[in-house]
């Protein structure tokens, strides 16, 4: 096994993947690049993250997480059985969709070179991560993770959540109090703790890095 992931600190769906190969407790050589011409491979979007293992290289958060269930079958991160199997894929779907569209307008207007940021966009930003949250309240509310068990749902939401808040996208304590448990608990996980120590870095070396 030669498993190999072009990663940046900076991507919650690198995150995602790297906490789903640690979950999985399998050995794996990290080649962090923000610029993704220095990759070791291309892949035609530009985009990271991309595993290699071996001469297969995987692209595509979802595409890598399916492909190491069926390499690595062991600590599963998607059931068995279709319905679970399909509510899983619904919940990372929304994750890697709607809730990346909300942060990612929002860090690209707060850290990229643009105009002031247009009046009433953090308000809807605010308003429609609400929505978000206010299901995953409703899911998380018996129960410890989204889907049951801890699944690939998981670590979708949990770096773009984190991502949100950084960017003053929050949870109301007071509204999401079982999302806040579970947050929690995902930060105190070994995969949580290697995720966050990764961001703080990144950071903290904000000036060295390729891209932005």
């Amino acid at each position: 096994m030669s498993l190999s992931l072009c990663y940046t600190a900076l991507s919650p769906f690198c995150r995602k993947v790297r906490m789903a190969i640690e979950y999985k407790s399998l050995a794996f050589t990290l080649v962090q690049v923000d610029d993704p011409k220095k990759l070791p491979v291309w892949n035609p979007r530009a985009e990271v993250p991309v595993l290699l293992d071996g001469d297969t290289v995987v692209c595509n958060s979802p595409d890598i997480l399916a492909y190491l269930d069926r390499r690595f079958p062991d600590r599963p991160l998607y059931p068995a059985d279709a319905r679970s199997y399909a509510e899983v894929r619904d919940w990372e779907r929304a994750a890697d969709t709607h809730l990346d569209a909300i942060v990612t307008v929002i860090g690209n207007w707060q850290f990229a070179d643009l105009p002031p940021m247009p009046a009433g966009l953090m308000d809807a930003a605010r308003r429609d991560i609400g929505v978000v949250y206010d299901r995953l309240q409703q899911k998380l509310a018996s129960r410890d993770f989204i889907c049951g068990g801890i699944s690939a749902a998981d670590f979708a939401f949990y770096p773009h959540i984190a991502s949100g808040s950084a960017l003053d996208l929050k949870l109301d304590p007071r509204r999401h109090t079982d999302v806040s448990r579970w947050m929690k608990a995902m930060r105190a996980r070994p995969e949580g703790q290697t995720d966050l120590a990764a961001a703080r870095d990144w950071w903290a070396n904000r000036d060295r890095q390729d891209v932005d």
